[in-house]
C-alpha cells in the first residue's frame, strides 16, 4: 500500500473546494471545482511535510494509513525519503553525522532530504544502511485467478 495522507474535501459558500488533513492542520488548499482541489492536495501535503522536516518535528501519523478517494497518496520518493528522516530522528543522528558515516558532504544529505529534489534512490538504499534500518516495501496481494463460468 502506498503512503498517503487522509483528507476533507468541503464546499465552500463561494462555490471553491477546501482541502484539509485533520492530521496535519497546517495543510491547507483549494480548488475552484473538486477536480482541481483533489488534484493540489498532494502538492499540499508535501508543502506541510517539508515544514516538518525543516523544523525538526517528528512526522504527522493521524490519517497516515487511510485507504479510500480521499487520500492524497505521497510519491514513493517522497516516501522514502520520509522514512530516512524518521530513521534519523529515532536513532538522535544529525544531517552531520550522517554525511560523515556516508563519507559525503552535509549539502548532501540535505538534498536527499529534499522532498522535492530528485535523489537517487541507491542513496536512500545507502543512509538507510548506515542506519542499520532498511526500507519497507510490501508487495500488493495477487488476485487469484477467475474460473470461467
Amino acid at each position: 500500500m502506498a503512503f498517503g495522507y487522509r483528507y476533507l474535501l468541503e464546499p465552500q459558500e463561494n462555490g471553491w473546494w477546501l482541502v484539509r488533513f485533520p492530521g496535519i492542520p497546517e495543510a491547507l488548499t483549494e480548488g475552484e471545482t473538486e477536480r482541481e482541489a483533489r488534484a493540489s492536495a498532494i502538492d499540499c501535503v508535501i508543502a506541510a511535510l517539508e515544514g516538518y522536516l525543516k523544523a525538526g518535528r517528528p512526522l504527522p501519523r493521524q490519517g497516515a494509513g487511510h485507504t479510500g478517494r480521499d487520500r492524497a497518496v505521497l510519491p514513493s520518493l517522497v516516501t522514502a525519503k520520509l522514512a530516512v528522516y524518521e530513521t534519523m530522528r529515532g536513532r538522535g543522528w544529525s544531517k552531520l553525522k550522517l554525511a560523515k558515516q556516508l563519507g559525503m558532504p552535509e549539502n548532501s544529505i540535505r538534498r536527499l532530504l529534499d522532498l522535492r529534489h530528485a535523489s537517487q534512490m541507491r542513496l536512500i538504499d545507502q543512509a538507510l544502511a548506515k542506519m542499520n534500518a532498511e526500507l519497507s516495501i510490501d508487495l500488493p496481494p495477487v488476485p487469484s485467478p477467475r474460473k470461467a463460468a
